[in-house]
């Protein structure tokens, strides 16, 4: 893995050929993992909280999450590997199931209720499934490609938003770990030109909530910066499915390789991309 957390890059021209999951035949398999997991969250308050970095907590309930999604996942899918926040990669490197068990765990250890459970299903680099259920506010995102985004079994689609002055606009956290003074001086940037421009910032704390927010329409944008694949692939994959404009800082289309995560209302991306240009020749910017 990289330091901003995505797969070690595999060169796939040299990898055997691994055929594409039927992620519709796979659901039902992710949305009963999810579940025993939500089970867990509210069932289990976290008793443990230890800081892995600076600003960045772990709890004993984001390593349980962890652990019983990755064994019901090996019994069920044992040929798609596995990449988890907290424990890492193993089996396949090509068709992974990537999880974050607690996105948001900030907020999750101070009692605030958005946070997230966010699995993802990726294939050559690309999200092609995803689950991010919010077990604090009862409710449930969901989307396969080629198939659609739900939530709660509501089809979704992204707002109708054209306008920067009458849109919400989510700024991932300020960072937090080792190599975080650039990511910091780009976000605050970023908060600068964007707060007297658009009718509201937000900075929710959980990248997987915005990314389903964006897809409900409730938020026109997210910026993200930096690309941990537990955190985004299954927003992204929902987004996507709902209508939005997911692409790297520099306007290339998302994969696991990005950078960052920028989702935006189609109407709304030749006005919030220009804004990445802050990132040109930092480790946020790809090349």
């Amino acid at each position: 893995m990289d330091r901003l957390g995505t797969p070690a890059r595999l060169d796939l021209s040299e990898a055997c050929v691994v055929e594409q999951p039927d992620p519709g035949a796979l659901l039902q398999v992710a949305q009963e993992v999810v579940s025993k997991a939500v089970e867990h969250v509210l069932s289990h308050p976290p008793t443990h909280v230890r800081e892995k970095s600076d600003r960045d907590v772990v709890t004993d309930i984001d390593l349980a999450v962890e652990h019983l999604v990755r064994g019901l996942l090996s019994q069920h899918t044992a040929d798609i590997g596995f990449l988890g926040e907290e424990t890492g990669a193993t089996g396949n490197r090509t068709t992974y199931w990537v999880l974050d068990p607690i996105d948001g765990t900030t907020n999750f250890s101070h009692g605030m209720p958005i946070n997230a459970i966010a699995l993802g299903l990726v294939h050559r680099e690309q999200p092609i499934l995803g689950v991010v259920a919010l077990p604090f506010l009862d409710s449930r995102y969901w989307a396969v490609h080629g198939g659609g985004a739900y939530r709660d079994d509501v089809r979704l689609s992204v707002s109708g938003a054209t306008d920067l002055s009458t849109s919400l606009i989510a700024l991932g956290d300020y960072g937090s770990g080792p190599r975080t003074a650039v990511g910091d001086l780009i976000s605050a940037a970023l908060d600068r030109e964007l707060t007297p421009r658009v009718q509201g910032v937000r900075r929710l704390g959980s990248t997987a909530v915005e990314l389903a927010w964006v897809a409900e329409g409730s938020i026109d944008a997210s910026i993200t910066l930096g690309n941990p694949t537990w955190d985004t692939a299954a927003g992204v994959v929902i987004a996507l499915e709902a209508g939005a404009i997911v692409v790297d800082a520099d306007g290339s289309p998302y994969s696991t390789r990005s950078r960052c995560a920028v989702a935006t209302t189609p109407a709304l991306r030749d006005v919030i991309v220009p804004l990445l240009e802050l990132a040109r020749d930092t480790r946020y910017w790809p090349g």
